[in-house]
């Protein structure tokens, strides 16, 4: 069987091609640690690294999401912390001035930081996060939970609650708001009560007994309305630090499986890279000897 030079010289192309492809392969492998390079390599594992992959990202995301959420009601109870504390002192200083024995001027004085800590509390519920949202808004957070009409103050958003994905199928409210926690109904919101009592310290009524005791019943349902939500915050964070824990465990043992299927075995590697260069030097050895050959030679 006679073997033409065209023939020849395709055999040697091929196996040159051959061995390149090989050899750059094993190079790419090597240099990005992946033996998986396109679908074709491994389809079952390819398929599974896709799972994998899409498993990471939920996990991610719900991590983000759980940060989020701490975030958020982290900053919320920031501000309940602090009304707390106003009520507190209001409530001290409504007994204080209540005595009927005390002169106008330090009536005036408690006058002054009742005010002061009634508009505290109205920026605490007012507070909005680095975008500008209102935080306490529910929904509506694009306005101020807490304005004045008519003198009065009420309760503008909504007591809806923003729900947030957590964990697959998993959701966690990410959020408190004013309704939840001022009972605004026109007469005995905390607020409404104190400009009223505002009004008897500055200028004394026969009702000056009854706003005294309807104040201090106004704060003290505020103030625990205030430390059930910081409860029920606290219980939230102890839930979203369980999640973030599980999803952590979670996400490590998704890398560990994607480092199996797709890890490259370097010594291995480092075997079909000497085989490629050996057969890829032969090949070129051999091709540039027997092309050197002529017809002369055989003679």
């Amino acid at each position: 069987m006679r073997i033409s030079d065209t023939q020849f010289s395709k055999t040697m192309l091929q196996s040159l091609d051959h061995n390149n492809a090989g050899l750059g392969k094993v190079m790419q492998e090597m240099a990005t640690g992946d033996r998986l390079t396109k679908l074709s390599d491994d389809p079952m594992s390819t398929i599974k690294l896709l799972n994998l992959d899409r498993e990471g990202s939920a996990i991610s995301q719900y991590k983000a999401n759980i940060a989020n959420v701490n975030t958020t009601l982290s900053s919320q109870e920031v501000y309940l912390d602090s009304v707390n504390e106003s009520l507190k002192h209001m409530r001290e200083l409504v007994l204080w001035g209540s005595n009927g024995t005390m002169d106008p001027e330090a009536r005036q004085g408690i006058v002054t930081e009742l005010v002061s800590l009634r508009d505290a509390m109205q920026a605490a519920f007012n507070a909005q996060d680095e975008e500008g949202h209102y935080l306490f808004s529910g929904t509506k957070s694009d306005q101020p939970p807490l304005v004045i009409k008519n003198g009065q103050y009420v309760v503008e958003g909504n007591g809806d609650k923003r729900v947030v994905t957590v964990a697959k199928g998993v959701t966690m409210e990410s959020n408190m708001t004013a309704k939840d926690i001022l009972d605004l109904d026109g007469a005995n919101d905390v607020f409404n009560m104190i400009d009223g009592l505002v009004a008897e310290f500055q200028s004394p009524t026969p009702n000056f007994r009854p706003k005294v005791e309807q104040a201090l019943h106004s704060v003290d349902g505020t103030m625990n309305n205030v430390l059930m939500a910081i409860t029920e915050m606290g219980g939230r964070h102890n839930n979203l630090d369980l999640m973030d824990s599980a999803h952590g465990d979670n996400k490590l043992f998704v890398d560990k499986l994607t480092s199996d299927l797709s890890a490259l075995d370097y010594a291995e590697a480092s075997v079909r890279l000497n085989n490629y260069m050996a057969a890829l030097k032969a090949t070129q050895a051999s091709y540039v000897k027997i092309d050197d050959l002529s017809l002369f030679d055989r003679l």
